[in-house]
Parts: structure tokens; sequence; C-alpha cells
């Protein structure tokens, strides 16, 4: 048996499995990037917040600064003097922090300068104001706080911290709103690419199962075809070795009839005259065995005919379907004469001349009187009836007879390799032959059968030949 060869999957499978990759790809690319958009723009809000709540304290510590500071001169207590100095650092640090954070270059290089210059000239009055307490006492200290330097120094500070806080506020509320339509654009780009990773998965599978299915339905049919080859060149094989084994019978028997009249023709005509009934049996025996040798060789063509079909191409040709029909007639002639059943034609004479393989319409006819007799009673009949179609372009061909019918289940297996045969020793490949011969011709045929009336096959073949053949 011929070894079977792999086919590849069609490209459209292997196209929509490599655009589910690249789909996924690309969905998990856009997504890391807006993810990655994302945690920045939330590192830039968390980062002004830093700022902001960096500002306040520095703030917070620049007041509490000034508020030890009043305590101590309105007291006099030096145990005010270590939180002041406390807060006086607290304030330093802050502004050390403050250039450490992630700034605007514009807040870096314009703004923030001058808010650190307005804290640290704020801290140096405080210390002018506690040089002076202890230089010209806390009177000429006071005075110096009344003189209100200070407060404004202290509400500049505030301004500028208030002005901070607002572009932090809308610096904030902007990249939320950033922050928001970037994961919105992620959730939408991961929702598009599951969606067309479905839909070209779904589509890819169903065509990957399409694909498994004619690949697994053409390796059915090479490994039906490899069989029909193998069962072929074993019916060619045993068709040869039968058609040998019959020449010498054939042989034989002309010998004998011949020895056995020359015998009969030199006996005394006084013995001779009472010998009619051993020549007529003798006759009839040699005529039996030539008729069924006969059938034994038409049987044996048919095979040969057959296996010849399966490997070569059909020869069309001008030919007379009733001529044809009447060939089929001849040699079924004595095997339906045998069993008392009546072969009849039908409308044949005036149909016009056919596109067609004579020998295949001669086997495919074969086929179907042969398989109908045995199925007939004896007093039946088996009637061939052709017709010219209602459109003109086809031949259509009946074969009818009255026999046994057939079952529901016969009738489903017909035309393929799993027809069930109803005749001793038959393989019930007739019908399928017949199918065969009836495609190559690009007809059609069709069977009703009731069981206990008789069974139609009706043929319709196109008088040009096929399509292939008319162009």
């Amino acid at each position: 048996m011929p070894t079977q060869p792999v086919f590849p999957f069609k490209k459209v499978t292997h196209a929509g499995f490599g655009m589910m990759v690249l789909i996924i790809l690309a969905t998990l690319g856009v997504s890391l990037w807006g993810m990655h958009q994302t945690v920045g723009i939330f590192e830039s809000a968390i980062h002004v917040e830093e700022v902001s709540d960096e500002l306040l304290q520095v703030f917070a510590d620049l007041k509490e600064a000034e508020d030890q500071q009043r305590e101590y001169l309105l007291t006099g207590n030096t145990q005010f003097l270590d939180p002041y100095h406390q807060a006086v650092d607290g304030t330093h640090a802050g502004l050390s922090a403050l250039e450490h954070l992630a700034m605007t270059p514009t807040r870096r290089e314009q703004v923030f300068p001058d808010f650190k210059n307005l804290i640290l000239h704020r801290l140096d009055l405080l210390q002018q104001i506690l040089d002076l307490r202890e230089t010209q006492g806390t009177q000429a200290a006071i005075e110096k706080i009344r003189s209100g330097e200070g407060m404004q120094l202290t509400a500049k500070i505030r301004q500028g911290i208030l002005d901070f806080h607002k572009e932090d506020v809308a610096d904030f509320n902007r990249l939320h709103d950033t922050a928001h339509t970037m994961e919105q654009f992620t959730l939408i780009t991961m929702t598009i690419g599951l969606i067309l990773t479905f839909s070209v998965g779904l589509f890819t599978f169903w065509k990957f199962k399409r694909d498994l299915a004619e690949r697994q339905q053409l390796e059915r049919r090479l490994l039906e075809e490899a069989k029909l080859a193998e069962v072929s060149r074993r019916i060619a094989d045993i068709g040869h070795d039968v058609k040998n084994m019959l020449t010498p019978i054939q042989m034989g028997m002309q010998l004998l009839e011949d020895e056995l009249d020359e015998h009969f023709k030199a006996l005394p005509d006084t013995i001779r005259k009472h010998t009619p009934t051993t020549q007529t049996l003798y006759k009839d025996i040699i005529g039996m065995t030539r008729r069924g040798s006969s059938r034994i060789q038409m049987r044996v063509k048919e095979i040969a005919d057959a296996v010849k079909g399966n490997s070569s191409p059909p020869q069309f040709a001008a030919c007379h379907l009733g001529k044809i029909v009447a060939s089929v007639l001849d040699a079924l002639r004595l095997y339906a004469e045998e069993r008392g059943i009546a072969l009849q034609t039908r409308g044949l004479d005036g149909l016009p001349i056919l596109q067609a393989d004579e020998q295949r319409l001669f086997n495919a006819l074969y086929n179907l009187v042969n398989n109908a007799i045995p199925e007939v009673p004896s007093g039946g009949s088996v009637t061939i009836t052709g017709a010219l179609s209602p459109n003109g372009k086809e031949l259509v061909l009946s074969v009818k007879d009255t026999g046994r019918g057939m079952a529901p289940d016969v009738l489903t297996s017909l035309f393929t390799y799993h027809v069930v045969s109803r005749k001793p020793g038959g393989t019930g490949l007739g019908t399928k032959i017949v199918k065969d011969v009836v495609d190559a011709h690009g007809g059609t045929i069709r069977v009703e059968s009731t069981e206990g009336t008789g069974t139609t096959f009706t043929i319709s073949l196109p008088i040009v030949g096929p399509a292939s053949e008319a162009e």
C-alpha cells in the first residue's frame, strides 16, 4: 500500500494563529506602555504632593521659630531658645529637602530661588532680633519686631506657599485626569485586544477544525483509493488467471463436439438411428458448458473493464444508446431466459447520438440489468426505456424491474463502498461502478424502490458529454 502524504493545514489557519500572536503581543505592548505612562503620572502626582507637604512643613517650622522667639522676648526665659533653634534647623532642613524634590524646570530655576531667599531673609531677621536683644536689650528687639518688616516677609512667604499650593492643586488635578485617561486607554486597548483575540481565535479554531476534517476526509479517500487500487490489481490478476483457465475448457468442448460428431457420422446407419437421444444429450451438455463459460468470460471481461476504468480516463465518442442497450441484452438474454424473465426495451430507436464512453456505458447498464435479473421472479420482466429530457439536452434512461424491491437500509448504502449485496458471493460494488460511470459522464442517477413491487434506476446523461468535454 502506498505511503499517504501528510498534508499541511491551509495558509488561512496559519495566518489566524499568527494574527492571534500579533494581536496579543500588540495588546500587551500597548497595555504595558499605558501602564508605564500611568505609573509615571502617578509618581509625578506623588512628587507634587510631596513638594506641597514640604512647603507647608517649612512654613510651619518658620512660624514655630517666630512663636518661640516671641515667647523668649516676652518672658526672658531661655527654655524657649531650644525649640526656637530646633525650628530654625527644621526650616533649613526643609529648604534642603525641597531642593532635592522633583520640580518643574520653571519652579526650580525661577520660583523656588526667590521663595528660598524670602525664607532665609526671614531667618536672618529673626537672628538679628535675637542679636539686638543681647546687645541693646529687649525693648530694642521688640521695636524691631514692631517695625513690621518680619510680618511683611511672613506674609510674602505665606502668599508664595498659597501660590505654590494652587499650582500644585492644578497640577495634581491635571495629572489625575491624565492618569485616568491613560487608565481608560489601557483598559479599552486590553478589551479590544481580548475581543479581537477571541474573535480571531474562534475563527481560527473553526477553520482549524474544518481543515482537520478536510484533511481526515482526504486521508480516508486516499486510503479507500489505495485499497481500491490494491483490490483492482488483485481482481485483474484473478481475471487473467480465470480467462486462461477457460480457454482450454472452450477448446476442449469444441474438440469434444467435433470428435463426437465424427464418431456418430462413422457409425453405421442401423446403429446411428438408435442414437438421437444420445446426440441431443451431448449437444445440450456441450451447449450448456459453452453458455456457462461464455457467461464466465463475460463476467471476467466486465471485471477487466471495471479495473481498466479505475486507471484509464474515459474515451468520449459519438455512440447510439440503442445499440449499447442491444449489446447488453444480447449478452444477458440466455441468462434471463433460463430464469423465465423477459428483457424489454422502449423508446430507444429515435434517440439522438450521444457523446459518451461506449464501453463504460455498457458496463453500467450490464451491472444494472445483471443485478436486476436475480431479484425478479419467473414470469417477471426488466425493461429499459429511453427518452429525451424536456430541455432537449439530456437523454433519460430508466431500468425498471418487477422484482422484490430493496429495503431502506440497502437504499441508503447504494452507490458507496459500503453497499450490502443480497446475492450469494456478491460484492455489492455493481451500483458503485454504475455511479462512477454516470459521474464520469457528468450525469445523475436516482433510484426508486418499493419492497414487493420492484425497482427503477433513472439515469440522465448530457447529450454533448460532460461540461469539460463540451467546452
